[in-house]
């Protein structure tokens, strides 16, 4: 999913989206009736109306923690080849340290590589990476 930001961030309940996607495997997912991570900032900032600027992308500790974990998943899969699909701009923190506290979450042995994953991601756009488990630190 995007970055927790804006009402339209905020996740469907997964009894509709397992309505909408009978052949998409949600058993990893939180099976609450609402979004997790955004009744948890409601309850910081209180409802869309009532706070209209951004929420998670002011909050580097959890976009850590929320990028680590999505690492960790991937890492721990038993497939070699994953097909990673989002948005643009949660890319952006799992694969930049736009933050000091995201310092660590990934680590480029080449600078052009670190280059190319730190420039803005367009829309649509498909970029390839290789994990080396043998360096990573999960």
């Amino acid at each position: 999913r995007e970055t927790v930001n804006f009402l339209c961030d905020a996740r469907r309940p997964t009894s509709v989206l397992q309505q909408q996607y009978p052949n998409v495997c949600f058993n990893n997912l939180v099976h609450e009736p609402d979004d997790p991570i955004w009744a948890h900032y409601e309850s910081i900032f209180g409802d869309h109306a009532a706070h209209l600027s951004k929420r998670e992308s002011d909050d580097p500790i959890s976009l850590y923690n929320r990028a680590h974990s999505a690492w960790k998943v991937l890492l721990n899969r038993p497939e070699k080849n994953i097909a990673l699909v989002g948005h643009s701009a949660f890319f952006m923190h799992m694969f930049t340290p736009l933050f000091e506290e995201l310092n660590g979450v990934v680590r480029y042995e080449d600078a052009s590589v670190a280059e190319l994953m730190s420039s803005r991601f367009d829309n649509c756009e498909l970029r390839s990476v290789k994990v080396d488990l043998h360096t990573s630190k999960g």
